[in-house]
């Protein structure tokens, strides 16, 4: 007998310990065998194995095992047969001007309830087009969420996702995890993966936002004519007209002119750019710096009533140059490369009026269309291309404006 089988044979005699590796079964064969497995002497459970091994050099044992799945925790059984992710709400989301929106998640553990020891947390996701808000890696939004912690029949989730193409739509599953800690054996730890969501939730492409129609920094403008933001008049005095005071806001239209009625959407809370033509009609007068432009902020009517509605600006005779415009740019006093102007929308001259209106057709007037911004702006200077060039005589002027139109309530 060789030295090999002796000492073979004296370690079958002894007590053998196995580590038992837990793998995904595999066909029988005829070579199978049944295994024990013990823990303090006290059967678990038995397994089909085959190829015993036996290291020659460390004399450790391993057996390929071919159905363990008696073996496996009931818990983990449960998870592993029935565990699932499905959609709880649309399987469509996304569109509008960004693509985004929220998949609804619940996650079907397959255990009856609650159960210590069961861990569940997102495992990342299969996307085709599709971001997951805040996504890292393998995650679903930020880090790796748990679902729940000694898990029971079901847990929630809420994901917000985007598409960021303006024209395919994309796809998206996700995938989960669940770790089981045998609550009798610290050294037993199972995890459970590839729990994949069906269907795939289908995420529409956003749609390309429109090109924007004006402005908010005379910056912006192909040629801004030597003007910077810091000489836009932010402020000033008011005197005549209906709502005359200090200190009033010269940034938007309807600080000076006033707030029409149902002009503007019902239930909106922004009714500063609203309310154009406004209330204050006749002898509205503002001081002007020198060397300053005043640009009163608006958006034209959208109601049925302002369609075709025309009105003009009559500015008041005076001792200085003025020009004035309706434009798309604050400071904007003729057209521009970047944002073109409309013909009719701007004059010049020591008074003069300058006529608008409201339509999606064609006019001799300054044409204004219905839910857009404009700016009406203001400056006393010698000409378009020489805008730094002030025909006020004193540090501040006092330019008189008419509202001429009868219009709506």
């Amino acid at each position: 007998m060789s030295e090999f089988m002796k000492k073979y044979l004296v370690g079958l005699s002894g007590a053998v310990a196995l580590c038992v590796a837990l793998v995904n079964p595999q066909p029988a064969n005829a070579a199978d065998f049944q295994v024990a497995l013990k823990r303090l002497a006290v059967t678990q459970c038995s397994m089909t194995g085959s190829l015993l091994n036996i290291d020659p050099v460390t004399g450790n044992v391993s057996i390929d095992l071919s159905a363990d799945i008696a073996c496996y925790p009931t818990v983990v059984n449960a998870i592993a047969n029935n565990a699932s992710i499905s959609i709880t709400g649309p399987t469509t989301v996304g569109g509008g001007q960004t693509g985004s929106g929220t998949v609804n998640l619940q996650l079907n553990t397959g255990l009856s309830g609650p159960t210590s020891g069961v861990t569940c947390t997102a495992d990342g996701v299969i996307a085709n087009s599709v971001t997951v808000s805040g996504s890292g890696s393998g995650s679903w939004g930020t880090g790796s969420p748990v679902l729940c912690t000694n898990c029971g029949p079901t847990a929630t989730a809420s994901v917000s996702v985007q598409n960021p193409s303006t024209t395919v739509t994309g796809s998206i599953t996700f995938k989960a995890k669940c770790n089981y800690q045998d609550q009798g054996n610290a050294n037993l730890q199972i995890v459970r993966t590839n729990i994949i969501s069906t269907p795939a939730v289908q995420v529409l492409p956003g749609q390309a936002p429109p090109p924007p129609d004006y402005c908010e920094s005379v910056a912006e403008l192909a040629t801004p004519n030597g003007l910077t933001d810091a000489m836009r008049q932010s402020s000033g005095t008011v005197t005549g007209g209906t709502t005359p005071g200090t200190n009033i806001d010269f940034l938007n239209y309807t600080s000076v002119f006033g707030v029409r009625p149902n002009v503007y959407p019902p239930g909106t809370i922004d009714t500063a750019g609203y309310g154009f033509p406004g209330t204050n009609p006749t002898n509205v007068q503002f001081g002007l710096k020198r060397n300053f432009y005043i640009s009163w902020k608006f958006r034209t009517p959208t109601a049925s009533s302002y369609s075709e509605q025309g009105g003009a600006f009559q500015f008041i005779p005076g001792p200085a140059f003025t020009l004035a415009s309706i434009a798309p740019c604050p400071g904007q006093f003729s057209t521009d490369a970047n944002y073109p102007m409309v013909g009719f929308c701007q004059i010049s001259g020591k008074g003069s009026d300058l006529p608008w209106k409201i339509t999606t057709g064609t006019t001799t007037a300054c044409k204004l269309e219905p839910g857009k911004t404009y700016y009406l702006n203001v400056i006393q200077a010698t000409g378009v291309g020489t805008l730094t060039t002030p025909t006020c005589p004193s540090t501040l002027c006092s330019p008189k404006v008419n509202l001429i139109g009868t219009f709506p309530n």
